[in-house]
């Protein structure tokens, strides 16, 4: 089983590699079988087709590397704690581009095929940080007088809306930067914690 994972999600990081670099349009299944140093048969063992790379996007961004890890346990801020937890899942798009996340979006309007719905590995990652939410409310790192279950809920709505402005404005603006600038004040962090404190985002949007 864990060649078969370790095959697929080779597949999966090949194709949305060329995707990145030459658009998603433009990239053959041929292309995607070759570079990831697979036969057809073996792709569509694993997807039905270039389309059904895109339904699982957010698969691969769940396991915390261990470097991100000891920088979590090794820091006393909970306002850094839950973010560098939320960072992978939001640099994850930044390093595809828009024209990866425009078509996911497509798909999903069109059709929804699950690509925003919590895995189980990401219910046991928000688990983790509405913890992190209630530890930094109760030393004042977190100011807002919302519970930490509707934060949750407001951020996770607050980053699809950004990662759709990001689409709309072609990438204008630092997608990660407008997400920890809503972060912090979707959350109240005190000015003396906060890393930004005017918003990147265009105006008007």
């Amino acid at each position: 089983m864990k060649t078969e994972n370790t095959t697929k999600q080779r597949i999966r990081e090949t194709a949305l590699d060329l995707f990145a670099k030459k658009s998603f349009e433009a990239v053959t299944l041929n292309e995607i079988c070759k570079a990831s140093g697979v036969n057809k048969h073996s792709f569509y063992y694993y997807f039905k087709s270039k389309d059904d790379i895109l339904d699982k996007f957010y698969e691969i961004p769940c396991q915390l590397e261990p470097a991100d890890l000891e920088r979590i346990l090794s820091t006393d801020s909970y306002v850094e704690k839950l973010w560098l937890l939320m960072k992978t899942n939001i640099d994850y798009p930044d390093r595809y581009g828009v024209s990866i996340i425009r078509q996911i979006f497509i798909k999903n309007l069109t059709s929804d095929v699950g690509t925003f719905m919590l895995s189980e590995k990401q219910k046991e990652m928000l688990r983790l940080q509405q913890g992190i939410i209630d530890k930094g409310k109760a030393c004042g790192q977190f100011q807002s007088n919302l519970d930490s279950s509707m934060l949750m809920i407001l951020l996770r709505q607050s980053i699809h809306s950004l990662l759709l402005a990001w689409c709309i404005k072609n990438g204008s603006f630092s997608f990660p930067d407008a997400c920890r600038f809503f972060y912090e004040t979707l959350f109240q962090v005190p000015d003396a914690l906060r890393t930004m404190k005017e918003s990147p985002l265009p105006a008007p949007l």
